[in-house]
């Protein structure tokens, strides 16, 4: 099969026109939109069209991208989505201009001149041509941060995919994980068994590999019931009347659950050390929220879980793990709702900080090694969540031998795998993507690269094989928490 003139889902320099994420099924869309009160429209098309109006007079950033951008190109040096494309439609002024050509189409001169002003009437060619490169954007914001005007593309694909799922069109893949953690509480669909032995089985191991057997928490929603652990092994049931009550609720992305394990027995170890009584719950074992990518509404719908699940508990505080995205959502709407209802929230680097700060967590950087290290910040943490400063602290006191990647902190970056990008039939470009941060590492002679962030563990596990055979280099990766776990003295 082909399209554009070449195969379908094979990357070709200078279009991309042929990558794109399979569509999500129409019952699969209006089971999503049940859930947050939409209904699909009668006229997809005429429904897009005036919706995208509607979003320009009502979003700044969208606004400025049609009215403001004058293709300056700075932004085209900065994205790394056209940097490793060179297609002009998959960068942020490309996108934009083919939301623009839309919106010249109702006004007076695109009405009288039509194409010659860049004008295009919405048709089924054109739609698919911007869910084509709506969906090939990271969201990464880069592009908003070299902007001399600061227009944020990333919002403007976020609302673009907004109005595109109101009409039924949403990336099969994002569809399926918003589907998932709403009805499960995790983006993996994971029943609340299966939780229970993942979490039971990091116990097992901590206590094999460190000799402490942490004690723990899970809440058992399926039940409801509150259970306590010690290291693996059932203590028993508790309630809130034995006084013998959790006071924070642990939240960690799913992945953790299963491909980043070291990176949840750092979160246990360090917490039991620290003698915070903390929690799971199998209602909500998830701090990644995919409607940050796609849906405003489902955003707010998966965020609601997570305050209701701490609600119910009644814990004093939530800690959040390694997921940038799902700090980004966490940190910008989760938080404050919780903070509403006087529960404090966190991000589990900012307690391992103060733990190094006073002296009250053992450290030995040797545990992991003489190999040069480099941190390299997830895109949401650095431009979209304030955490860049508090890794860098950790990992100083983690490894003996640290540099900073080229492209740091705002200026880093995007793994290649975000703005719900990390499938299968996107892993060409995927690749493509992460030549950017992997040709960073390279630059200072790293041989391990550190990312915090659950979606690029993924990204860097599908890729980083890839990249180091074209390479011929050796590079290895994983979670800040991990190196914290090794390197814990007990």
């Amino acid at each position: 099969m082909s399209h554009a003139g070449h195969e379908t889902g094979v990357f070709k320099m200078g279009d991309t026109s042929n990558i794109k994420p399979f569509r999500a099924k129409e019952d699969q869309i209006k089971t999503l939109h049940a859930r947050v009160g939409l209904e699909l429209p009668q006229n997809p098309l005429e429904h897009i069209r005036r919706r995208l109006k509607e979003v320009v007079a009502s979003n700044r950033n969208v606004r400025m991208a049609v009215d403001v951008c004058v293709h300056c190109g700075v932004c085209l040096d900065n994205c790394p989505t056209y940097v490793r494309t060179k297609d002009i439609f998959n960068s942020p002024v490309g996108r934009a201009e083919l939301i623009r050509a839309v919106l010249k189409a109702d006004s007076p001169s695109g009405k009288l001149f039509g194409r010659l002003v860049g004008a295009k009437v919405l048709d089924e060619e054109h739609l698919e041509k911007i869910y084509t490169y709506y969906y090939q954007c990271l969201e990464c914001r880069k592009c908003g941060y070299a902007c001399p005007f600061g227009i944020d593309q990333a919002d403007v694909t976020r609302a673009v995919r907004d109005v595109l799922y109101e009409a039924g069109i949403m990336s099969r893949y994002i569809a399926t994980v918003i589907d998932a953690v709403e009805r499960t509480g995790t983006n993996l669909g994971m029943k609340p068994m299966a939780v229970v032995k993942s979490i039971v089985f990091a116990a097992g191991e901590i206590k094999e590999e460190k000799k402490v057997e942490v004690e723990y928490y899970i809440y058992r929603d399926d039940q409801g019931k509150m259970y306590k652990y010690k290291g693996d092994q059932l203590v028993g049931e508790v309630t809130r009347e034995s006084g013998d009550w959790p006071i924070a609720l642990l939240v960690p992305p799913s992945a953790d659950f299963f491909t980043n394990i070291d990176t949840l027995k750092g979160y246990m170890l360090f917490l039991h050390l620290m003698g915070i009584k903390f929690a799971l719950s199998t209602e909500m074992a998830e701090l990644a929220n995919f409607g940050l990518f796609a849906s405003e509404r489902h955003l707010k719908y998966i965020g609601q879980k997570l305050v209701k699940a701490a609600e119910r508990l009644g814990v004093k505080y939530v800690i959040a793990g390694e997921c940038g995205h799902g700090w980004r959502a966490f940190k910008n709407y989760t938080g404050p709702e919780l903070e509403k209802k006087g529960i404090k929230t966190m991000h589990i680097f900012h307690l391992v900080v103060d733990a190094i700060k006073e002296g009250r967590l053992k450290l030995d950087p040797g545990a992991n090694g003489d190999i040069v290290y480099t941190f390299q910040d997830s895109c949401n943490y650095a431009r979209g969540g304030d955490l860049t400063e508090e890794p860098r602290f950790i990992i100083r006191h983690v490894v003996k031998n640290y540099v900073e990647s080229p492209n740091n902190r705002e200026k880093t970056w995007c793994c290649g795998g975000g703005g719900g990008l990390l499938t299968e039939e996107l892993l060409p470009l995927r690749i493509q993507y992460a030549k950017n941060w992997y040709e960073d590492a390279l630059k200072v002679n790293a041989k391990h690269v550190v990312r915090a962030c659950a979606i690029c563990k993924a990204q860097l596990s599908h890729t980083i094989p890839h990249l180091n055979k074209e390479y011929g280099k050796e590079i290895t990766y994983s979670g800040l928490m991990d190196l914290v776990y090794r390197a814990t003295v007990v």
